[in-house]
């Protein structure tokens, strides 16, 4: 990964003595743990931010460092993060990585043999989350977004953007009656493009899973949407994003780069609700794919979209599916 042989400091708690008065303490830095495990982070200030490390771990035996102007560090830290996953070493980073490595918060709700069993399902579906308990919210919440709710149920490319909601929480949101609001959210009628005005927005922690609007300037007002998807699980249906396009012309294929997403995510693009809903009812690779890409965001952390969440637009949703 391009770092000097790592210095040994199971039992020390500063590495001042690498760096003296004199050497760049700005950069990125490598820590190995005694159970196997890595990690790779930045700092302006890296003598620092080892000792805070070290009182949260007692078991970091190893430790190097490349220096790098501030800059720089965002892009470096996610280059050599995506170069650690391609190597197969385990990271215990949450950010940049495709899948986050040990136990969860999430887990905690859905177990990971559950999560297994759906992800791995020719049709996956909310069924074995039925008997859930609904979500109860503060009337606060309802209150806030009861006039986009409105505006919404009159649009028309509501219904259809309704629709297309139903299908991918039921088809690609992990046991979402258990999850809503904590894990996932769905903002309504949100603030963006002008030109491009949204109906809808599903998150999950930092990041946007699928999103629904409609083209102002088109007299027809075409519905558009779009979903991110795990790449390296679309590949392995389709082996190219070539052949992808070719067997569905309408499509349009973007790389998407959330932090929260790793290295491994693709945005698809989409007009026309009918064309989306059977590509995510019928297509095995791009199901499984948004699925899969669901999940792992989901497992990083809680979403910090809970506050724009529409109760009224998810208990349709969550109805219907």
């Amino acid at each position: 990964m391009g770092f000097p042989a790592l210095q040994h400091v199971t039992s020390l708690q500063s590495v001042a003595h690498l760096f003296g008065s004199t050497k760049n303490r700005c950069g990125i830095y490598f820590l190995a743990f005694q159970s196997g495990l890595f990690y790779v982070g930045q700092a302006v200030d890296v003598v620092r931010r080892f000792s805070q490390h070290r009182r949260n771990h007692d078991d970091i035996v190893g430790f190097s460092f490349i220096p790098v102007s501030q800059p720089k560090l965002n892009d470096i830290e996610r280059t050599l993060i995506f170069k650690a996953e391609s190597l197969g070493l385990k990271i215990t980073n949450a950010v940049h990585v495709t899948s986050i490595v040990g136990d969860t918060d999430f887990d905690l709700v859905v177990p990971l043999a559950e999560q297994d069993t759906w992800l791995n399902l020719p049709i996956r579906s909310a069924i074995s989350d039925k008997s859930a308990s609904r979500v109860v919210l503060p009337e606060a919440q309802q209150v806030r977004f009861s006039k986009q709710f409105n505006r919404f149920n009159k649009h028309p490319m509501g219904s259809s953007a309704l629709k297309l909601l139903t299908q991918y929480v039921d088809n690609c949101i992990p046991a979402p009656r258990r999850t809503e609001y904590s894990f996932w959210a769905v903002s309504c009628m949100p603030s963006g493009n002008s030109d491009w005005p949204r109906l809808l927005c599903v998150n999950a922690a930092l990041m946007e899973l699928f999103v629904a609007g409609w083209q102002k300037q088109d007299a027809g007002g075409a519905l558009w949407s779009f979903v991110n998807v795990a790449e390296d699980v679309l590949l392995e249906h389709w082996k190219s994003l070539n052949k992808l396009k070719i067997k569905f012309p309408f499509l349009r294929l973007e790389q998407s780069s959330y932090r929260d997403a790793g290295q491994h995510q693709v945005r698809i693009l989409c007009e026309g609700s009918e064309r989306l809903m059977m590509l995510l009812l019928s297509d095995p690779g791009i199901s499984k794919a948004a699925a899969t890409l669901a999940l792992r965001v989901m497992r990083k952390r809680a979403t910090i979209y809970g506050k724009y969440h529409c109760p009224q637009l998810a208990d349709l949703a969550l109805s219907s599916a």
